[in-house]
């Protein structure tokens, strides 16, 4: 789904200082891990001399967790040996996810010396009081100082998130919430509902009803305010919940919606390959139609590590997906985009002797492929939710709001 096919690498950092209270990544406080940090680290290394083969790639994502709470030092081995075994293009973009709390100005120029050249801070809000109901560690201002450091030490290009629909906050307070964050003038913003997952501390706290949601109204108002706002200010929003100043989306994060190949590395994280020639310590080659791949690593951290000290790799899960797997993700995922999709690019996913006919409309062949969706992708354009025409199809503003729905046509 995108003429840029080169690969993505995402790097798992499972720490952090706390755990918010609505967080559900895979990820540990420090504190209580931190004989394991260091561990981590060299088994990490491990994995990536494993897996790569001088494969290309554009981008590196360093998540968590809170991949800042590394040492320069840490990232810096981690970054050489990605370099070492993968074909690193010279004008990737390497991101790194960073909170408040956990940077120095000494830090932010030495993540920045190693090549580091996108910040995405999780600011999460600009008031105090929402960040302690939140979990958060830091303070606004220790938030404010930290972009202020990352500006002298030659970040051009910062991200920040923001979550609305907190529990008992209202939609002048998220307006005044964003008006806070693009007075910082980041290049990027993610704006994000709060979802209330299983595990979490607000989950449970939902169960015993000692949290009440804000009400799906105004959540929905908080959205569609919010994304007036920033495209008001010079923000497109590209992706439901991203918004980016001109030439400045998000490279890394555009593959997930483009069914391009991405390395996921280290604890629990999710790769989509085409035909991965290294599974374990076994070498498999493949012939034949092209095979795509959804690869899960082990989120044991004690077997994460025991089967890479001992020079193994063992993934939890290894999916082949199917044709129809790779042309319902890749409608799916390509509806979240504010472009949408078009029917070539899905059509591209296919494999099948009978989809190949290369004299067949685009349209026509989605439209045979979906049949029996059809008169339910009907009802949605009628009702206003989806724009349809000869190229392709993208879900409207209003169509966002039942995003879940019309993808599930496709599933």
């Amino acid at each position: 789904m995108t003429t840029n096919k080169t690969g993505g690498i995402y790097i798992h950092i499972p720490f952090c200082l706390r755990k918010c209270n609505y967080c559900s990544f895979l990820s540990f406080p420090a504190g209580e891990m931190q004989p394991w940090v260091e561990r981590y680290v060299d088994c990490l290394i491990r994995e990536i001399r494993i897996r790569g083969h001088g494969e290309r790639a554009d981008t590196i994502y360093f998540g968590g967790g809170t991949p800042s709470i590394l040492s320069a030092e840490q990232i810096s081995r981690i970054l050489d040996s990605v370099q070492k075994v993968f074909e690193v293009a010279p004008d990737s973009e390497i991101t790194l996810e960073a909170n408040p709390a956990t940077l120095d100005p000494g830090k932010l120029a030495a993540f920045r010396a190693l090549g580091i050249n996108r910040l995405s801070m999780g600011v999460q809000s600009t008031d105090d009081e929402i960040l302690r109901y939140l979990g958060r560690v830091h303070t606004a201002a220790q938030a404010r100082k930290d972009v202020k450091d990352a500006r002298r030490a030659g970040f051009t290009n910062i991200n920040m998130d923001l979550i609305f629909a907190v529990p008992g906050t209202t939609v002048d307070g998220v307006m005044k919430d964003l008006e806070r964050l693009v007075a910082l003038e980041p290049e990027h913003i993610s704006f994000y509902s709060l979802q209330l997952v299983e595990g979490t501390p607000f989950f449970r706290e939902f169960e015993e009803g000692r949290l009440r949601e804000v009400p799906d109204f105004v959540d929905r108002d908080m959205y569609h305010r919010g994304c007036a706002f920033l495209r008001e200010h010079g923000f497109e929003h590209y992706e439901i919940s991203n918004f980016a100043r001109p030439g400045r989306r998000s490279r890394h994060n555009s593959k997930y919606w483009s069914m391009a190949p991405y390395w996921g590395l280290g604890l629990g994280a999710s790769s989509y390959l085409p035909e991965p020639r290294r599974l374990g310590t076994e070498e498999k080659t493949f012939s034949g139609r092209t095979r795509n791949f959804r690869i899960v690593n082990e989120s044991d951290m004690e077997k994460y590590c025991g089967d890479l000290e001992k020079g193994e790799y063992r993934p939890a899960e290894v999916h082949e997906n199917s044709e129809r797997d790779d042309v319902s993700e890749g409608v799916f995922t390509g509806l979240r985009r504010a472009c949408g999709i078009t029917f070539q690019e899905i059509r591209e996913l296919s494999r099948s002797e009978d989809c190949r006919d290369e004299d067949e409309d685009p349209r026509d062949w989605f439209f045979r492929y979906y049949k029996e969706e059809m008169p339910e992708l009907m009802a949605f354009r009628d009702s206003g939710f989806v724009d349809l025409d000869g190229r392709g199809m993208r879900l409207t503003e209003k169509g966002i709001d039942i995003s879940n729905r019309i993808m599930a046509l496709f599933v």
